[in-house]
């Protein structure tokens, strides 16, 4: 039951609403949490290996050559392509929600800050620094669509004058005064970046995935439909083309052979396609076998650092590996491991003057406090993602997006006691009093006892975000102003049904809140799109006084924002608007400020007499001191029921 400590090397970094609040990066062997979706590596400048891997699961990690990685979560969005400066110093990112949310960033790793963003309107189909780093490159999937971002002063333009179409691939000459890119309409064309115009354009094979160049940019070499097809950069006519199901290509402009991966059940093997005098290029020849690949995994991105390999799964897991020629099979191990568990949700234990908290497990919940590091296994619990604190003894375990038994559990007994069991999936979960209010479906707000599970209809409409009953009558629910009654905050006494729309501005209103020390007001957050116009969504806190009748906002985004969490506990309102940051806003004082985060993005705040936890999106916690934005602590739980220190 006691705390164990791991040394990790702590880096500061700036990020947030402003970008201005102190982050650490942790320094482990902690892999990717989802499938890996880009490698990056080069030799810097100073002659320093530099490489990055971008996931999924939103992090970016730097690998040193001791295999232990930088972990920092840039984004709650999955990252799909990542991009490094030619000197080293910086990378670009691209994240996505894969409908609407396309934003390219550009970030300093040695300074460890954000210096530019930019939000686009079409997915971005090619992500490339220029030769020399004086533009990231984006290609998008519209006619006029490759944009350049100057990577000193963040201004976007469009260079090209022609017609250039979708890019899948672009990379400038060394002198960045000529530009190269690949149209999957089957295209292969070079422009004057002086002038925008083109020079010429080739017609080669169409639909080509995973584009490279290689041999001094002589080749271009690509995948479609199981076959790997070598261009001649300089003509545009297919020089070879070999069967190669389920690929990866391993390809650099400076590097004489083509590389690349075939994926086979447990196993993968690597190939090398040597160039011909700069003329053509012969058989590829095997050069390793490896296994060890766990089963139904694969790998998904490689790159070349030196003379070495890095590649990424779809696990998550990150390996490493020469390309010398060997006659064997080797067993290769991932320099990654899963070394924690997940902390899923976190509850304030009911005691006067208590500290303590349950801490919920895929498997078990857990009693832990802060200051000795003690932590004790209470019960076995299965398949529920989150919890609330019902008394010193007993939790309520609800699974939100699914339609599971909601159960009372004793966690000194671990007996399991049903409340109810929802029509619809569970959106939100509250308690009142001796009261559950669900959310469902988007379409329900329904009271449930505790004791007897009998359920009681408090509203039925369309587009319900959230609901929050501060008196027995009084019932404040959230939706979206695009439905009728076209408001997004609305009144209902649960007594007479009678509803009544508040006069909010705003176009959709979620994570309500209400307080017992200020028992007037009503707290949320409201995204607003009066400015959309000229490009401008904001999301705000506000709350609104139900005397007065009047509202207002605070603690804003200048963007969309329509996942973020919002709480209040006594005097004080945490939320994470802005998705990196935890804010500490007193509703008395006016005071705000944001605790130091971790290397994951906040996902929920849990107060209990002055002790902060918070629960991190990587499933870890961090200890904070009410009043305080310093971090006491990290903690990771590991395997075997113990908290590992960061």
């Amino acid at each position: 039951m006691s705390k164990i400590k791991c040394t990790i090397s702590a880096i500061s970094i700036f990020v947030g609403i402003t970008f201005s609040s102190f982050v650490f990066a942790n320094e482990s062997s902690q892999a990717h949490q989802k499938s890996v979706t880009g490698i990056t590596g080069i030799f810097d400048s100073n002659g320093i290996q530099s490489v990055f891997s971008a996931g999924e699961d939103g992090f970016i990690i730097k690998w040193n050559e001791s295999d232990l990685g930088e972990h920092y979560r840039i984004s709650e969005n999955p990252i799909k392509m990542v991009a490094q400066k030619p000197d080293g110093t910086e990378i670009a990112v691209y994240e996505t929600d894969g409908a609407s949310f396309n934003r390219v960033s550009i970030w300093n790793w040695e300074s460890q800050t954000k210096k530019f963003a930019h939000n686009f309107n079409d997915p971005i189909t090619s992500l490339s620094y220029s030769a020399q780093g004086n533009y990231v490159i984006c290609g998008t999937s519209t006619v006029n669509g490759v944009f350049f971002i100057d990577s000193e002063t963040g201004e976007k333009t469009q260079k090209i004058i022609d017609t250039i179409g979708t890019l899948s691939f672009a990379q400038t000459s060394s002198s960045e005064k000529t530009f190269v890119a690949y149209s999957p309409i089957g295209n292969l064309s070079y422009y004057n970046l002086q002038t925008g115009e083109r020079k010429m354009k080739f017609d080669v094979e169409q639909n080509l995935a995973d584009v490279c160049m290689f041999n001094k940019s002589l080749f271009l070499a690509g995948i479609k439909n199981g076959k790997i097809y070598i261009i001649h950069a300089l003509n545009g006519k297919t020089l070879s083309t070999f069967n190669a199901n389920n690929a990866v290509l391993i390809g650099k402009e400076d590097a004489e052979s083509l590389f690349y991966i075939v994926n086979e059940s447990s196993t993968f093997r690597l190939y090398e396609v040597k160039n011909e005098n700069g003329k053509n290029v012969i058989a590829p020849q095997l050069i390793r076998t490896f296994s060890g690949l766990k089963r139904n995994d694969k790998i998904t991105s490689a790159t070349i650092s030196g003379n070495q390999i890095y590649a990424g799964t779809k696990s998550g897991n990150i390996y490493k590996f020469d390309y010398n020629k060997a006659e064997r099979v080797d067993v290769l191990q991932p320099i990654t491991d899963d070394r924690f568990d997940t902390v899923l949700d976190v509850a304030e234990i009911r005691e006067p003057y208590s500290q303590d908290f349950y801490i919920l497990t895929p498997t078990s919940i857990h009693k832990s406090v802060y200051t000795d590091g003690y932590i004790e296994k209470k019960c076995d619990v299965n398949g529920f993602k989150n919890m609330i604190s019902l008394d010193a003894e007993n939790v309520i375990l609800w699974s939100k997006d699914t339609k599971k038994t909601v159960v009372k559990v004793n966690v000194n007994t671990g007996l399991q006691s049903p409340i109810f069991s929802p029509s619809g999936t569970i959106q939100t979960l509250k308690i009142f009093g001796n009261s559950l209010i669900d959310v469902e479906s988007n379409s329900l707000v329904n009271r449930y006892e505790i004791a007897t599970g009998k359920k009681e209809v408090l509203y039925q409409g369309t587009s319900i975000q959230d609901a929050v009953l501060c008196s027995e009558n009084d019932l404040y629910v959230a939706k979206s102003s695009a439905t009728n009654p076209q408001v997004p905050l609305l009144h209902i006494n649960t007594k007479t049904k009678e509803t009544v729309p508040i006069s909010l501005n705003g176009n959709f209103a979620y994570s309500l809140s209400f307080s017992t020390a200020k028992p007037n007001n009503i707290y949320g957050i409201i995204i607003s799109s009066e400015n959309e116009k000229n490009g401008k969504v904001e999301t705000f806190v506000f709350d609104y006084n139900t005397t007065s009748k009047k509202s207002r906002t605070f603690l804003n985004t200048n963007e969309e924002d329509s996942n973020s969490f919002m709480m209040t506990n006594g005097m004080n309102l945490y939320t994470n608007l802005g998705k990196s940051n935890t804010h500490s806003y007193n509703l008395d004082s006016k005071r705000d400020f944001m605790y130091k985060r971790s290397d994951s993005m906040p996902a929920k705040v849990v107060e209990n007499n002055g002790r902060i936890v918070v629960l991190n999106k990587n499933g870890s916690i961090s200890w904070y001191n009410e009043g305080s934005n310093k971090v006491l602590s990290n903690w990771y739980l590991n395997f075997d029921g113990q908290w590992l220190e960061i």
